[in-house]
């Protein structure tokens, strides 16, 4: 009897977890409740509502019409009947208000289906829930049957934050006007309900605009080093089908139209818009560039404001998004008219000259019925007039919005960028994204909009985004949609890996949920060993590396536990599966010194978003690579780096190096020097070297330079102090001119 009893429980338990695995929504709701039973929707079906009720009714017809499309020939009913029996109800009645416009009930029983939602958003995320309890094939475009099921539940559900976007760059690569209606619909499907369409850029302008027909005919196409054309652009015609098209799912399109900075291909199309008036052309290259908007010339403004009341015919949304990133002061503070203008204003300076700029911008647009968005750097003079801030460099400047009262999206480099390879930001990275700043003042919570991910394309064509977008966006669908309380990453990993099946069926190729192969490095206790774990992305790959250089076969050493290095190694690995390289080949590099794990003290404050894993990440034993986002590098702008390491004891010393990274149109500079000092103590510290960049780097585009010092006759030492010193400003002949510049470093040694 025991025996049978175990047998049950355990087939019971079988049972369950299949019918739960039936069960993959995305993104979670917050109340599911799972009973026996299934429901069948066939041709005998009845969809019902009350032709009265406009909102359930045309949700009603939307359904009926999608299963009608997929030969599920349900029929429909204008009246809510008591015999509901094969029918599915849509009804306002009973559903509370608690939910707010885009929650819903949904209660599936063997006999009906009763979807109970206050607005039409309500309605059409129950559906896009019903879609995701049926087969996977439902999404394919070729899916015909007469019937489909899906399992008996109730879902009580409803969305934490009301902003839940994305931002997709169409202007360093132009994406198609379907290709952008199929974003919406994978937004829609996710229950996410923001396009933020970047559609002006240094790299190319995107949008008709009939009183300025130069901004296509010349600022939309740009011409490559080899002669080839590239460009494309939007016509009025174009963005009314595709805002129109994301209205019908619930999906706003917030356009971003870049002011004062990222306005190159304006300025080629109108040069007497800028400071100097000179003739320009569109940028091939990325970056930041010098030459912005002119603050002080008043056709400027007149120039704007017409473009903008073209842009706010198309778009309904209320809010326009104006940037306000990254615009260089340089050609401000050489500008006769825009010095004018910071005396005629009674301005102190250009932060605040580019404050008055926006809030001019915002006031018009205020007349217009919008609101304004920019990106952080518009609270660098001020919060201009009534501003909704997007936090981008860090959670800390969704702090300073919140802090100036001003509502805030978040979308943090750290968890949101998804043009950052999945070796830096991989999806678990992402889903433990909150947009709520730690210890933030509870009255201000309401302040926090939502957040954003981010795909910007310097290095995304049009083929590539969707490997890159996937699967990381459905963890920004889950932190924006569900509750913290609610979430698990294993437990949205498993529902994530059921998922693809229908990312299949959509026909989306999406990524790997982390790199092919990850390094995890550590420290061993005697701070003279490093230990490296090589993590698989994919449970069916298995890893094999060498440690000669050499590149990695299938015959290669087999990854098995963690690799200890006691000298200094570079590590090539790749990912095999059934024999077949997987992925890239990927290479670290790792040194063992006598500064390995040591005590660090810095003299600077390190940027969060380039942090390096932590504040020991320059004696954790990792070089970096080419890649200022390889998460190795620790950095800090406009300001000189001081750290000093504690060895432990007086002990001899004969080397000294530390690296530093060179990307110049990212405003990364190596330093003009790096000065070397010891101390016995950590009071009195004597200068041994002087080690200068040499004049034949600072121009090359991207480069790894490590400064190296050697001591003829051994020092005895303690303490080790490098300094830096940052080059200044970026120089006269650098596209951003006059911006602070970066210093990235990677590892000091000390031999």
């Amino acid at each position: 009897m025991r025996k049978l009893v175990m047998l049950t429980l355990a087939l019971t338990a079988l049972l369950s977890c299949s019918r739960n695995s039936d069960v993959n929504i995305i993104p979670k709701p917050v109340s599911i409740k799972q009973v026996d039973g299934d429901f069948t929707i066939n041709s005998k079906t009845l969809v019902r509502a009350d032709s009265a009720d406009s909102i359930a009714f045309n949700n009603a017809i939307y359904l009926v019409e999608l299963l009608n499309q997929k030969g599920v020939g349900c029929a429909f009913n204008a009246e809510v009947g008591v015999d509901s029996t094969n029918s599915i109800v849509f009804t306002r009645t009973g559903c509370p208000d608690s939910l707010g416009a885009e929650g819903y009930m949904l209660s599936i029983g063997p006999k009906h289906i009763v979807i109970k939602a206050n607005e039409s958003a309500g309605f059409f995320y129950a559906i896009q829930t019903l879609r995701q309890l049926m087969p996977a094939n439902f999404e394919k475009n070729d899916f015909r049957q007469k019937s489909v099921t899906v399992p008996c539940l109730s879902i009580i559900d409803k969305p934490r934050f009301p902003w839940r976007g994305l931002n997709l760059d169409c202007c360093r690569h132009f994406m198609t006007k379907d290709f952008v209606k199929r974003y919406i619909d994978l937004l829609a499907y996710h229950k996410m309900n923001v396009l933020h369409w970047h559609l002006t850029e240094d790299q190319g302008w995107r949008i008709e605009i009939k009183k300025y027909p130069r901004l296509t005919e010349i600022g939309a196409w740009r011409t490559n080093a080899d002669g080839t054309v590239y460009g494309g652009f939007y016509t009025q015609d174009d963005i009314r089908e595709v805002v129109s098209y994301a209205a019908k799912r619930h999906v706003m399109v917030v356009p971003e139209i870049e002011m004062p900075g990222h306005s190159v291909a304006a300025l080629a199309a109108y040069p007497n818009l800028s400071c100097t008036g000179e003739p320009l052309k569109v940028e091939t290259n990325w970056g930041v560039f010098k030459d912005i908007y002119c603050a002080g010339n008043d056709s400027t403004f007149i120039f704007l404001q017409d473009v903008l009341t073209e842009v706010v015919e198309l778009f309904p949304s209320p809010y326009i998004h104006i940037g306000g990133d990254e615009a260089p002061k340089y050609r401000w503070e050489n500008c006769p008219k825009c010095k004018a203008r910071l005396k005629s204003e009674g301005l102190s300076n250009y932060e605040e000259l580019q404050r008055y700029f926006i809030s001019q911008i915002a006031k018009f647009l205020e007349g217009k019925g919008k609101t304004i968005i920019g990106w952080d750097e518009i609270l660098e003079g001020g919060r201009p007039h009534n501003a909704t801030v997007q936090a981008w460099r860090g959670i800390d400047r969704a702090t300073k919005a919140l802090s100036a009262n001003a509502p805030v999206i978040v979308s943090p480099t750290s968890h949101c960028y998804f043009d950052y390879p999945v070796e830096v930001t991989n999806l678990q990275k992402v889903y433990s994204f909150d947009p709520v700043p730690a210890q933030v003042d509870s009255a201000k919570i309401q302040l926090v909009l939502g957040g954003e991910c981010n795909m910007w394309t310097e290095y995304a064509p049009q083929e590539t985004v969707d490997s890159k977008v996937f699967p990381r966006i459905l963890a920004i669908a889950e932190v924006l949609w569900t509750y913290p309380r609610e979430r698990n990453y294993n437990e949205f990993l498993n529902r994530v890996r059921n998922h693809y099946h229908r990312l299949e069926a959509l026909g989306v190729t999406y990524g790997f949920e982390q790199s092919a192969v990850e390094f995890k490095s550590s420290i061993g206790d005697d701070k003279k060993s490093i230990f490296v774990e090589l993590i698989k992305g994919q449970d069916n790959l298995t890893i094999r590396y060498t440690t000669n250089g050499d590149e990695p076969t299938v015959n290669s050493t087999r990854y098995c536990k963690p690799i200890e290095l006691t000298s200094s190694t570079t590590l090539r690995a790749a990912a095999f599966n059934n024999g077949n390289r997987v992925g890239d080949v990927f290479e670290r590099s790792f040194v063992v010194s006598k500064s390995l794990g040591k005590p660090i003290e810095l003299g600077f404050v390190p940027a969060e978003k380039y942090l390096g894993g932590s504040k020991q990440a320059l004696v954790d034993g990792r070089l970096g690579t080419p890649k200022y986002n390889d998460g190795i590098w620790q950095a800090v702008q406009g300001h000189d780096m001081v750290a000093t390491i504690d060895l432990g004891a007086n002990q001899p010393i004969k080397n000294f190096s530390v690296g530093f990274l060179q990307n110049i149109l990212s405003w990364i500079f190596l330093p003009n020097r790096v000065d070397v000092f010891v101390s016995a103590d950590s009071i009195s510290f004597e200068q041994i070297a002087q080690m200068d960049c040499p004049e034949n780097i600072k121009r090359q585009p991207v480069l790894v330079y490590r400064f190296n010092a050697f001591v003829v006759n051994n020092i005895m030492a303690r303490y080790v102090r490098f300094v830096a010193h940052n080059p200044g400003p970026c120089p006269e002949w650098h596209p951003a001119s006059g911006s602070p510049t970066w210093l990235f470093a990677d590892e000091i040694v000390v031999e």
